[in-house]
């Protein structure tokens, strides 16, 4: 009973994640009654009274009758009103047509289901899924009515999954099970015996005697329906109280943390702003703008990288976009590994020009190399912030707080399988909230802290700064703005910094090429664009699924549709 909830619950995720292409058909099947005839010869005649209510054109409804292993289905005929419809068959699919629009519909399916029934030395049961999971449609109210050859008294009678306890024995013998509602992709199997004499005709399917194992299994099913509405129980009473404990004590953490970040913010604010300029230099603008940028270093980085060697007097510009390496060892690795790249790799002679960077990244033979070396900058950048302990080791916290989300691994599966589905939904979300919070949860120590602060408040400053207060800064603070502001790609600080050079050379025709921060302005978009272009270029490097079948008691099944 289990494995097959689990089936069915697994396949309606499937469907909910990979959606069918249905048909354009709208309908619903607002009524099915199904009448089952045991036949004593070991056949069973069954009637089918289908109720289709259609909103818009139809050409007709579908029923697929999938026998069980040993059976086979014979005699298939429609009727409506007694009229006689055509059929057309497709394996075990069979297509009624009845074309219209916008009407409601009853369409009677008989059909023989040969050798249907089971017989042994004391019962014979009929053991059927007349739909199983691979049914699209749902059945607004579906009634099964399963007919003995002769009146008797002597029944057994159960069903499975939407089939369990809704079973009726009447007087007669007659076994009515009044399903109601029935969602698609659902399972229904039912199983009825009688005593063996009342097929005389019928074939023996086996010389040995059925009836105990068959009351057995009606047992066992009992029993088992019985421990999963316990197991549901426990399960319910966990998720009402260890969910909510879980996310409260999840929500205390963070709010904690949350709480610790604003204080510090708070005394930062309190002590007021420590340069009224550009943030004190602590680390270099590469790993400045690492740490300041979510520890993230856009393409674009690397033009700013570059400038800033300027900047140091580690390279000078010698032409509109040529530049000359003077010194040859930093005590930055990035530094060195980026010198390298662009006038050993790239360029020849210590000179590099950034014509020279956009055909370098043309030829996809030179792809591996660029991409290598751009990990390897980028790795040595943040090994630069990496030694500067700007955050605090939290390593074990992280750890406990990840593997916390095991604890809630199995009753993913647990409350699934058990239909607890707004459970299941919550435990997702807890394991994907503590998955991340685990992943991303960085403290700031106190220096990490300020620098973040002090940066993000020179962004703000920047955008108000006046003409006046600008002039007088030190030419190397304008540079590290602007190369800070080409680095993280700040639109707003690129468009002051051309309000301030725009007012100071009107004319716009005035820089200077002596390596000047009017120079690293001119030059700056230019490199910029050419080393995003760069990266475009070097990311130009760079089956047949199987399927199952599922169905109900012995392979059989089917349901209901239109076209």
């Amino acid at each position: 009973m289990l494995k097959t909830r689990f089936t069915s619950i697994i396949l309606l995720v499937l469907l909910f994640v990979f959606p069918h292409q249905s048909l354009a058909v709208e309908f619903s099947i607002t009524n099915l009654k199904i009448d089952a005839t045991l036949q004593n010869n070991g056949n069973v005649e069954v009637e089918e009274t289908h109720t289709y209510d259609f909103d818009g054109e139809f050409n007709g409804i579908t029923r697929e009758v999938v026998p069980k292993e040993g059976a086979s289905i014979s005699q298939f005929t429609a009727t409506e009103n007694g009229k006689n419809l055509r059929i057309e068959k497709e394996d075990d699919l069979y297509k009624v047509h009845r074309k219209g629009e916008d009407e409601t519909i009853t369409v009677k399916l008989h059909y023989t289901i040969e050798n249907g029934i089971e017989v042994y030395q004391d019962v014979a049961q009929f053991y059927w899924p007349f739909f199983d999971d691979r049914n699209d449609s749902s059945y607004e109210d579906l009634s099964i009515t399963i007919h003995p050859p002769v009146s008797t008294d002597d029944v057994i009678a159960f069903g499975y999954d939407e089939a369990f306890t809704i079973q009726t024995i009447q007087e007669n013998g007659s076994v009515l099970f009044k399903l109601g509602y029935v969602p698609s992709n659902t399972n229904a199997d039912i199983r009825v015996a009688y005593p063996s004499s009342l097929f005389p005709n019928a074939p023996l399917t086996a010389d040995k005697p059925m009836k105990e194992d068959i009351l057995k299994a009606e047992q066992e099913h009992l029993k088992q329906a019985e421990s999963d509405a316990k197991t549901k129980e426990t399960l319910s009473t966990i998720s009402s109280i260890g969910l909510p404990s879980f996310a409260i004590i999840l929500f205390l953490l963070m709010l904690r943390d949350w709480l610790r970040a604003r204080a510090m913010r708070n005394d930062f604010m309190r002590e007021g702003a420590t340069s009224l300029s550009v943030p004190k230099q602590i680390m270099s603008l590469p790993a400045t703008i690492y740490f300041t940028n979510n520890n993230y270093l856009q393409p674009k980085a690397m033009g700013a990288a570059l400038l800033d060697l300027v900047r140091k007097g580690f390279v000078t510009k010698v032409a509109d976009d040529q530049f000359q390496r003077i010194r040859s060892k930093s005590p930055l690795n990035h530094e060195n590994t980026l010198m390298e790249l662009l006038f050993d790799k790239i360029g020849a002679n210590h000179i590099f020009s950034l014509d020279d960077l956009i055909a370098y990244t043309k030829n996809t033979k030179n792809h591996i190399k660029y991409n290598t070396y751009q990990t390897e900058w980028r790795q040595a950048v943040k090994q630069e912030v990496d030694s500067h302990s700007l955050y605090e080791n939290k390593t074990t916290y992280r750890l406990l707080i990840g593997f916390s989300s095991i604890l809630l691994l199995p009753f993913i599966f647990f409350f699934l399988i058990y239909s607890l589905f707004f459970s299941f939904i919550v435990t997702v979300l807890l394991v994907i909230t503590v998955i991340i919070y685990a992943s991303v949860y960085r403290q700031k120590t106190v220096e990490g802290a300020r620098i973040a602060y002090d940066w993000k408040q020179f962004k703000v400053r920047f955008k108000d700064l006046s003409q006046t207060e600008w002039e007088k800064w030190s030419e190397d603070d304008r540079m590290r703005a602007y190369i800070y502001g080409l680095g993280i790609s700040s639109k707003e600080i690129d468009r002051k910094h051309d309000q301030l050079i725009e007012a100071l050379t009107p004319t716009g025709n005035d820089y200077v090429d002596d390596g000047s921060f009017f120079s690293i302005i001119y030059i700056g978009p230019y490199a910029s664009s050419s080393f995003h272009s760069a990266y475009q270029s070097s990311l130009s490097s760079g089956g047949d699924s199987g399927g199952g079948s599922s169905g109900g008691t012995g392979g059989g099944g089917g349901g209901s549709g239109a076209f």
